[in-house]
């Protein structure tokens, strides 16, 4: 499978969104501390739980608003991995984005966000993170499934009648993630 690569144009950045399965994570804490410490400077990671994350488009957005909400000065955390935690998460507190969709203790399974200036630091930063965990990357645990569901609708409080009323070609798939996508959006105007 091809590893998803994009191109910012707002931020003129290079994003890598990918995933890792059966890790054992530990403290997550120091697991992420650990990775953080071997990546390049001009490179930054975020850590995401991907059985709440309604396929690369939910990350991939969270990055843009991130990047455009520093750029603009209207970002609410002091870092830009925070900030797209934040926004994918749909919080305007860290410790309930954490809580929300962030790497826990018994996580296994990680998806993951690189952001960096050039197509060959992403490309060294994701070598670094493929030793450290001594695993490839596995963009699977992106993708939405059916088990997946529920899950995202419980965390981001998605009714059924919500889904039934932008529900289209029978895609609950689809339906779900353009709801997350639209929380998302809200949490600029929000005060």
């Amino acid at each position: 499978m091809k590893l998803l690569k994009k191109h910012l144009k707002e931020t003129d950045k290079v994003v890598q969104i990918t995933g890792y399965r059966n890790l054992d994570i530990g403290n997550s804490k120091e697991f992420v501390k650990k990775i953080r410490e071997k990546l390049p400077q001009k490179t930054w990671i975020q850590f995401f739980d991907p059985s709440v994350i309604a396929t690369w488009q939910h990350l991939f957005f969270a990055i843009v608003n991130a990047e455009l909400s520093f750029k603009n000065g209207r970002n609410i955390s002091k870092s830009i991995e925070m900030e797209t935690l934040l926004y994918a998460s749909a919080q305007h507190q860290i410790n309930k984005a954490i809580k929300k969709i962030g790497i826990k203790t018994d996580s296994s399974d990680i998806a993951i966000v690189i952001v960096a200036n050039e197509e060959e630091q992403i490309d060294e930063a994701l070598l670094i993170i493929s030793r450290c965990l001594e695993k490839k990357p596995d963009e699977s645990v992106i993708e939405f499934s059916d088990k997946k569901h529920e899950n995202i609708s419980k965390v981001f409080d998605i009714s059924k009648k919500e889904i039934k009323a932008i529900l289209k070609d029978d895609n609950i798939r689809n339906a779900i993630r353009d709801i997350v996508l639209e929380r998302m959006a809200l949490l600029s105007t929000r005060s």
